[in-house]
């Protein structure tokens, strides 16, 4: 009996002590803000499906999502919650940018979403503003812990660091991004040496969508007290998905989005969903990553690659085929929600 019972003990133990081993060596979830445009293109709301499924499966925590863009039927912030209500996560915090600064025309699809799916979101220049949701969103979070995801315009990120003390927070925005962001993870700019000798003008998020949006993407490089990660141009072109949305239900305002955009029939290219997976997994999984030197941009929003100093500033270089980074973000668009996956 003593020999069974030391036995069992022993057993339990190592049960135990394996099981704390495994619970440790889990990484806690990535903590994001979502910065999206979400009006002119669909592989902005892809990037938010993406960004659900890896919430899902235990690997981030969305804390808010904020929208760096105008559109005149009013309706990214129904968008948003449509997309995380689908997802079973409808109490995400959303602000939006409310100026008429940044306006990159009517959606094909925003105001479809608004009327066709259930969501959880006002007329967009009734919701709360982006900077103060920002604001919120890292005056609660652990120091340290937050990875600003940004996927369109840099107005919002611009106003955060000009930001002053109020009443969620006793530190001006430089000092409170200092504090409370570990990285951020940008899509914009060029980065191929070919493509950069060869632009004549800015690339779309650096201010080729809009003129007026330079400025806001020279300021925040310049002054961003943080790392940043770019995911370039050049990294999701061709990188095409949207195919395995066609036998998703109706009931999936994705599938509709990528309809709406023609992305069933003709594939979508995936700078936004890249930036997901960068920003949430170990981005050396898949890219290989410059990390010396820093990027510059212009006034008028042209970017090149300085090889010193080195400032915090990386970008994402090519790795894998563009069809296996498809398959990789085409699996994850496509899973239904709240399935977990062991990776």
């Amino acid at each position: 009996m003593c020999g069974i019972s030391k036995f069992v003990i022993a057993a339990s133990c190592l049960t135990l002590t394996v099981g704390t081993l495994l619970a440790d060596s889990v990484p806690p979830p990535v903590k994001v803000i979502f910065d999206t445009e979400m009006s002119s293109d669909c592989d902005s709301a892809g990037a938010l499906a993406v960004l659900n499924k890896l919430a899902d499966k235990g690997e981030a925590e969305i804390l808010a999502c904020v929208a760096d863009a105008v559109e005149p039927d009013k309706s990214i912030a129904a968008t948003i919650s449509a997309i995380n209500t689908y997802y079973g996560r409808p109490g995400i915090p959303i602000g939006t940018y409310q100026s008429a600064r940044i306006r990159p025309g009517r959606s094909s699809y925003t105001a479809h979403i608004r009327d066709e799916f259930p969501h959880h979101a006002l007329p967009d220049d009734q919701e709360p503003r982006a900077l103060d949701v920002y604001r919120t969103a890292l005056a609660k979070a652990p120091d340290g812990s937050v990875t600003i995801l940004s996927l369109g315009f840099f107005v919002n990120l611009r106003d955060l660091l000009e930001s002053k003390p109020d009443a969620v927070s006793p530190l001006a925005g430089s000092e409170l991004v200092r504090k409370k962001v570990k990285r951020l993870v940008a899509v914009g700019g060029r980065f191929k040496p070919e493509d950069i000798l060869h632009q004549t003008g800015p690339e779309y998020n650096f201010g080729g969508g809009d003129a007026k949006a330079a400025p806001d993407t020279r300021q925040v490089i310049e002054n961003w007290p943080t790392e940043i990660l770019f995911a370039g141009l050049e990294i999701g072109q061709g990188v095409c998905t949207g195919l395995t949305l066609i036998n998703s239900p109706s009931t999936n305002p994705l599938r509709r989005i990528y309809e709406l955009f023609g992305a069933l029939k003709t594939p979508r290219s995936s700078w936004c969903q890249i930036a997901v997976l960068a920003a949430v997994r170990d981005p050396g999984t898949y890219w290989n990553i410059k990390r010396d030197g820093y990027c510059q941009v212009s006034p008028a929003g042209l970017n090149t690659w300085a090889d010193e100093p080195h400032r915090g500033h990386s970008y994402l270089m090519m790795k894998l085929s563009q069809e296996e980074m498809g398959r990789v973000i085409g699996q994850l668009m496509a899973e239904p929600p709240g399935k977990r996956v062991v990776n």
